[in-house]
């Protein structure tokens, strides 16, 4: 799975026994900030489409369960990752445009925010401005280079 500037692969902290499975984020770890809103995005009809606009702040989606893709486009460069595994968890970078469809049904996602709701901006085409430059740190997640 390829990613474009401005999003990266996150992997998922997974702590497996007989018990179940526990699934671990922490906010510089393997999580690139301090989430200050928490949703789950539930869909149970696999023929719609959820998204179609930018944020003004970053995201981290998780498949919970089912699957969707997410097509990422930042201005510069677009392309699509299947988020459908247990590994894998997806950072976005705020002004990119995100779709999300080709869902599978009954598909769970748990959506990390770095701003509250009423803070947050909508736009219907990407924000090279917003879009962070990234380099892979110690464990392959986004560095901020620059101050936003």
């Amino acid at each position: 799975m390829g990613t474009i500037k401005g999003a990266a692969l996150l992997e998922k902290n997974v702590h497996a026994d007989l018990r179940g499975r526990l699934v671990a984020f922490e906010a510089f770890d393997n999580l690139p900030f301090v989430p200050q809103r928490v949703f789950v995005l539930e869909v149970d009809d696999a023929r719609v489409s959820r998204g179609g606009h930018a944020n003004s702040c970053d995201e981290v989606i998780v498949a919970l369960r089912g699957g969707a893709t997410i097509a990422l486009d930042n201005g510069e460069e677009t392309t699509s990752v299947r988020l459908d595994d247990d590994h894998h968890a997806l950072w976005i970078s705020a002004g990119i445009v995100i779709r999300l469809d080709n869902f599978e049904a009954g598909t769970l996602l748990l959506v990390c925010a770095s701003e509250r709701y009423g803070r947050t901006r909508h736009f219907a085409t990407p924000q090279t401005q917003l879009v962070a430059r990234t380099r892979s740190g110690l464990h392959g997640e986004p560095i901020y280079e620059d101050a936003r």
